[in-house]
């Protein structure tokens, strides 16, 4: 099961107040007066009055001043002024950002509201600032500089798509809950040694398999979590190294039965085995959304690992056999009975290869769903 969604950051206004204001308070509870206190630190009367004002900026050195002779530590004094500072400039970064909040437009704020990444759909620079903490950026132009770095990943030029903002938001939240998850270290042996016992899992209860496929890939190092993807999305999984030693998977909510559910899970583990660390691979249930680049081959090869994977070159043979006469249906039943398989998946690899009509044997698949009431469980 999958952590809950990632809740948005309430945005709570800086309520800062200029460090001259208490040291005002200060001076008036003592009894000193600002020219006095002026010549008890050796500063002048206008500046002291300047750091009342909160005009002039109230440094390390002039804090190490007012302890001595108010005994208020020197680091109250630092954090008044650290505190006072930021909060200007926050403001001044939101009124920059004010200008930037049509960049709002390219996401659905009904979606950003329902996934807990924003509290409402206002079109304000304070949701525009939550965004961007959720993406971990400073601007609207960072951002878009980092999602062209994954044009290999998208399969299309450096111009973003529509879609391509959902999808975005997916793949950070996938990012996020990938790596809260706690994992072993990588070990691709571990990884390897455990495809059998994941193709086992077709055989038990679809509500079981998240938790499962979790707990075990975590042995290996492979954080796998379950999230619903974007409207308008054909997103199906997605793989991506967090670190050298952990790598994320993330499946989305898009598959309608468990031979495509299967598929994908040893396909993301086909990119981890096979492919390097520095790229993110994205999938989509529409293969013809994917606009493979020239001489890349690591889909192919990822449909060759998962293939390989749920049937076995041991029963290669009599899968052969069975592709040749899949009717009646118990020929289907028998080899996949032999082959610890579930009998979906089976009539699902006839089907892609022609050896049975795509509307025979469905009844053998199994429905998948994503329950978003339950942050992710199938």
């Amino acid at each position: 099961m999958t952590p809950p969604p990632t809740p948005y950051v309430a945005y709570d206004p800086d309520s800062a107040r200029p460090p001259g204001e208490t040291l005002k308070e200060q001076l008036d509870a003592l009894g000193i007066p600002q020219a006095d206190l002026a010549r008890r630190t050796g500063l002048s009367t206008k500046h002291i009055n300047q750091i009342v004002q909160g005009t002039a900026v109230l440094t390390p050195e002039t804090a190490l001043l007012l302890e001595r002779t108010t005994k208020i530590p020197a680091s109250m004094w630092n954090q008044l002024e650290a505190a006072w500072r930021t909060h200007i400039t926050r403001d001044q970064e939101l009124q920059q950002l004010g200008r930037r909040v049509d960049w709002l437009n390219n996401f659905s704020l009904s979606e950003l509201v329902k996934r807990r990444i924003l509290p409402n759909k206002d079109k304000t620079a304070e949701n525009l600032e939550r965004l961007l903490a959720f993406f971990g950026v400073a601007d609207p132009e960072v951002a878009e500089d980092l999602w062209r770095g994954y044009r290999t990943a998208f399969r299309r030029s450096t111009v973003l798509e529509v879609n391509d903002y959902a999808t975005v938001i997916w793949l950070r939240q996938a990012e996020l809950q990938a790596r809260d998850l706690p994992c072993e270290p990588f070990d691709r042996a571990v990884l390897t040694a455990l495809l059998p016992r994941l193709r086992a899992l077709t055989l038990e209860k679809p509500e079981t398999w998240p938790g499962q496929i979790s707990r075990l890939c975590a042995q290996a190092g492979v954080a796998v979590v379950f999230i619903p993807a974007p409207p308008h999305s054909h997103v199906s999984g997605v793989t991506r190294w967090l670190t050298p030693d952990k790598v994320g998977v993330a499946l989305s909510d898009r598959f309608k039965k468990d031979d495509h559910f299967w598929f994908t899970v040893f396909h993301e583990i086909g990119h981890i085995l096979l492919h390097g660390k520095r790229l993110t691979f994205l999938d989509n249930t529409d293969r013809e959304d994917e606009r493979t680049p020239e001489g890349d081959r690591s889909e192919e090869e990822a449909d060759a690992f998962a293939a390989e994977a749920l049937i076995p070159s041991e029963h290669s043979a009599a899968y052969r056999r069975l592709a040749g006469r899949p009717m009646p249906f118990t020929n289907i039943e028998v080899f996949a009975r032999q082959a610890g398989l579930a009998p979906g998946i089976v009539v699902g690899r006839l089907q892609h290869d022609g050896a049975l009509d795509w509307t025979h044997g469905n009844k053998y698949k199994r429905t998948v769903r994503l329950d978003l009431t339950d942050g992710g469980a199938l």
